[in-house]
């Protein structure tokens, strides 16, 4: 199976991914993108949350998951959510990671030193604000305050330490991929052989799309003790097949979610792949454009399109999916 995401989400009061101080100030992680305006293109800085941020949270949460499912199968590092892919010298080769780890089975490792690495099968976007909204930096003034024993500040002693944080808020958009054919299966062996069981792989795919319950709900990023961020999924739209599908455009593009539907049309016209194509956060007028767009290309026997009424009703949809497809395919 193989799944392809893209979406938007409404962030208010973030500060994400942060990237290091000026002075006393915690900054944000930020980047120019280029936007097309007055019929030309401009660069312009805005605050972004990285696609390493993004992927090392679905990897949190996937561990988290398969555990929940009885998965047994992680190194020490992963165990304990640190994504470090890998220091055991012990492994010669792609096998012994994938047998050994599903953490480094799903999210890949690298070795440079000893040439042994693998493809991660979950890849992710940067998450950058919509072209068709604006976004703002804030800077918000905070304090620690030491006191004594008694509850008051020492004379004499600096009492209180002021530091300043970035804040932002803006419409992200967003893309996801994840190859679930390959879980537990070698990437490099031109066989594609499964070498972990039926039912363990299984578990390690499913454990992959329960990851994005969390991750879409906004356990994501830094400083969610003290400024968990004000989010909500505005849109959402994702296809599965099985067979490779092209990723889907990125939500920061106003017209992703046409665009995106046409891709997989144009995919299934010239291939002949099966797919579906689930949405949350369209009206009843788009979704109609957007069956229009199958059937114009030729492709509406091939591509089933399905609305839900909540992004959590897509992410069901697509573990539904996986459980009845029979394989670890």
């Amino acid at each position: 199976m193989y799944v392809r995401l893209a979406g938007r989400v409404r962030v208010n009061t973030s500060s994400l991914n942060a990237q290091g101080t000026v002075g006393n100030v915690i900054e944000l992680a930020r980047a120019h993108i280029l936007l097309k305006l007055d019929g030309g293109f401009e660069l312009v800085e805005v605050p972004v949350i990285t696609g390493n941020t993004f992927k090392h949270w679905h990897f949190v949460h996937f561990v988290t998951a398969y555990k929940e499912l009885g998965g047994e199968k992680l190194c020490e590092y992963c165990k304990r959510l640190v994504g470090y892919r890998s220091p055991d010298t012990k492994g010669r080769d792609e096998r012994y990671f994938v047998e050994r780890c599903a953490g480094e089975d799903l999210h890949g490792f690298l070795q440079p030193e000893r040439g042994v690495r693998r493809e991660s099968l979950v890849k992710a976007s940067f998450l950058i604000p919509a072209e068709d909204c604006e976004t703002r930096f804030d800077i918000i003034t905070h304090n620690r305050v030491v006191v004594s024993e008694q509850g008051t500040v020492p004379r004499g002693q600096q009492g209180m330490m002021l530091f300043k944080r970035q804040y932002s808020s803006s419409l992200y958009g967003f893309s996801l991929a994840l190859d679930l054919y390959y879980v537990g299966r070698l990437l490099y062996a031109g066989s594609d052989e499964l070498v972990v069981g039926e039912e363990e792989a299984k578990r390690r795919g499913k454990a992959s799309l329960l990851a994005l319950l969390p991750l879409l709900a906004g356990e994501v990023g830094a400083s969610r003790s003290r400024a968990q961020p004000v989010w909500r999924v505005e849109e959402l739209i994702a296809a599965w097949s099985p067979k490779p599908l092209p990723s889907l455009v990125h939500g920061h593009y106003a017209d992703y979610v046409e665009q995106s539907v046409r891709t997989i049309a144009s995919f299934s016209k010239l291939t002949g792949a099966e797919a579906e194509i689930v949405v949350y956060g369209i009206d009843e007028g788009a979704f109609s454009r957007l069956e229009e767009t199958l059937r114009s290309v030729g492709v509406d026997s091939r591509v089933k399109l399905v609305r839900r009424d909540s992004w959590q009703g897509v992410v069901e949809y697509l573990v539904d999916k996986y459980e009845s497809s029979g394989s670890a395919r």
